[in-house]
């Protein structure tokens, strides 16, 4: 639902004048902020970047989401923005959005009841991929990383790894994260799950000896670190679990 919310707007002239404004929380649904939709607004900040000279951030996962109110005569305000911590770790991309939000121009406001009313909108900014995007965003490609050995070969090496640590049959779920750079390389493995911290950091160990290249991801050609996740889980097994009662029993009534 949308809905109307009252906001301060500081505009700077002269003086510093503040004012109470009626403005809706979001885009009614099926209206837009840019003319000619997401397709163009992407088009057009891609020329900005380009036609701006503006550099991207030296992390490729930086990124900003800018708050802005796009008011009733198609001019925009920022919003402030009181998450400084988002702000301080991604100041790079912070600037960058400052930069490129003043030229553009075809800002439409959102309508309601026939008539046009201030709304606020949220546009995420990523530097990197903007800065090597093409001029129509739309042809862009993106591929993930690929292992030499082909993605079954791995993720039977993984599973291969993790069972060691199973010990008998039980309910087992661990979540792996790990980064595949620029080189091809593997680094930065995280273990989430019911492990112990011994077994997890013996699992990093033998993962990180895993022999085999990988082909790292790219954006139009150009190679980035890629994160990649494994959910894995070893499921109870009642039949299992009975045949090892069972043969339990069988050991206690021959020592008998």
């Amino acid at each position: 639902m949308i809905r109307k919310v009252f906001i301060l707007i500081f505009i700077i002239s002269t003086v510093l004048i503040s004012a109470q404004r009626e403005v809706l929380d979001q885009y009614p649904h099926g209206q837009y902020f840019y003319a000619g939709g997401i397709n163009e607004f992407n088009k057009e900040v891609v020329k900005v970047v380009k036609q701006q000279k503006l550099l991207p951030c030296e992390n490729v996962g930086e990124k900003y989401t800018i708050p802005i109110i796009v008011n009733e005569n198609s001019t925009i305000n920022y919003i402030k923005d009181f998450d400084t911590i988002t702000i301080q770790k991604n100041k790079c991309a912070f600037d960058f959005a400052r930069k490129i939000m003043p030229h553009l121009k075809r800002w439409i406001p959102a309508k309601e009841n026939d008539k046009y009313i201030a709304s606020i909108t949220k546009i995420e900014i990523k530097p990197f991929y903007l800065y090597y995007s093409k001029d129509d965003p739309r042809s862009n490609e993106m591929k993930n990383p690929v292992y030499e050995k082909g993605m079954k070969s791995f993720a039977s090496e993984i599973i291969f790894i993790f069972n060691k640590k199973v010990k008998k049959n039980e309910d087992k779920y661990a979540s792996l994260t790990f980064v595949v750079n620029e080189k091809g390389e593997m680094e930065g493995f995280e273990i989430e799950g019911n492990y112990t911290e011994n077994e997890k950091k013996d699992i990093v160990d033998e993962l990180s000896r895993i022999k085999g290249k990988w082909k790292p991801a790219s954006f139009n050609g150009i190679p980035l670190k890629f994160k990649l996740r494994q959910p894995l889980r070893q499921n109870f097994d009642v039949q299992i679990e009975n045949e090892e009662n069972m043969k339990s029993m069988n050991q206690m009534m021959y020592n008998r």
